[in-house]
């Protein structure tokens, strides 16, 4: 999507032996409007902690994958997560 804002390409999140995200792949357009519906325990709210980076701070958590917000990779090692958030 050329106007994208957020770019989420093959995120995969695990908690210790869980599989908790897998394969998440989507765009969020500049000054969309976007929700996240589903039964509780599906992931959306852990899908929005990887949006602020707030799953950092949850012992035994991997990520893989890519998150995009405005062509920076919010994951990369020089990323200032006040700044993200």
């Amino acid at each position: 999507m050329a106007n994208s804002k957020i770019s989420v390409e093959n995120l995969n999140l695990h908690y210790g032996e869980n599989h908790a995200l897998k394969d998440v792949n989507m765009e969020i357009a500049d000054h969309a409007i976007t929700a996240f519906i589903g039964p509780s325990g599906c992931g959306k709210s852990t899908f929005l902690r990887c949006l602020n980076r707030m799953n950092d701070l949850v012992p035994g958590i991997r990520i893989e994958g890519e998150v995009n917000y405005a062509g920076q990779n919010i994951y990369a090692p020089n990323v200032d997560t006040t700044w993200l958030r």
